[in-house]
């Protein structure tokens, strides 16, 4: 979810703008007179952004924290009823990549030739934030998840369904067959090998979820590399009575923060 600047014009009608449309002069399509659009740090605190000069992935976690907009207890769907469940999102993003060495041919002791693969040592930082669902949205989320699980079910049919109409066209035609399979096996090769290069992984049903928190979509864009999933949703109301029959825990506790507490400080800790 984008988000959205507008400037008030003389006319009283509100005219769109773009944050890099920041100082400059914009036509409001009502009137057709032209509004001065302010700084950017007015325009975000104007949308209701509290920390203007903080990074995206900062923003969510000081939010989250202080428990403000867009983690304050209604569901990041509708965003007009209170969440009923809390599903857990962890963010893995690379911090640092360096290089042990490079690879390439290496002199032995024998004086023979060595190939050396390149080698690397990564450093990754863990963040946490929640997904806020209400009872309605939950149902439809549940549904979207399994759509995407019947989708793969099918794929995987109609993956032996090709194999087995192969392995028929092999028998009749095994030089041709032959021929054909060395070249889609380099195809596969490489496919294979490509895939310990990307490193934005998620699934892809969920990106439409993850991307109504507000922030979360700015965040994304602006990591290199990162991974996504989500775990076992939570029951908020049940975590309510857990606070409230422990006699260890403070009754002014709220769920998100008992949540908290469950994991180490430092994956709310700024990257």
């Amino acid at each position: 979810m984008a988000e959205k600047y507008y400037v008030e014009c003389d006319c009283g009608k509100r005219a769109r703008v773009a944050l890099h449309e920041a100082g400059t002069d914009k036509r409001c399509e009502a009137c057709q007179q032209t509004v001065r659009v302010p700084d950017t740090i007015t325009l975000q605190q104007s949308a209701g952004d509290n920390y203007p000069l903080l990074r995206p992935l900062q923003k969510i976690l000081m939010t989250l924290r202080k428990e403000e907009p867009p983690f304050d207890g209604l569901c990041h769907h509708c965003e007009n009823r209170e969440a009923d469940i809390l599903i857990p999102v962890k963010l893995n993003i690379l911090i640092e990549r360096y290089m042990k060495n490079d690879g390439g041919i290496r002199p032995t002791i024998t004086g023979d030739i060595a190939l050396v693969a390149s080698a690397a040592e990564e450093f990754w930082k863990e963040v946490w934030f929640p997904l806020l669902l209400c009872n309605e949205c939950r149902e439809q989320y549940f549904e979207d998840r399994e759509r995407q699980r019947r989708k793969r079910r099918w794929e995987l049919w109609g993956l032996f369904s090709l194999l087995g109409a192969f392995l028929v066209f092999a028998y009749f035609f095994a030089v041709i067959i032959a021929m054909f399979s060395f070249f889609f096996w380099l195809l596969l090769a490489f496919g294979w090998a490509s895939q310990f290069r990307d490193r934005k992984k998620m699934d892809a049903w969920q990106l439409p979820w993850l991307e109504e928190i507000r922030w979360v979509p700015e965040a994304l864009a602006m990591e290199d590399e990162y991974n996504l999933e989500t775990g076992k949703p939570l029951d908020l109301h049940k975590i309510r009575q857990i606070i409230n029959d422990s006699e260890d825990l403070d009754d002014e506790l709220t769920p998100l923060q008992w949540w908290m507490q469950q994991f180490k400080s430092g994956y709310f800790e700024f990257p």
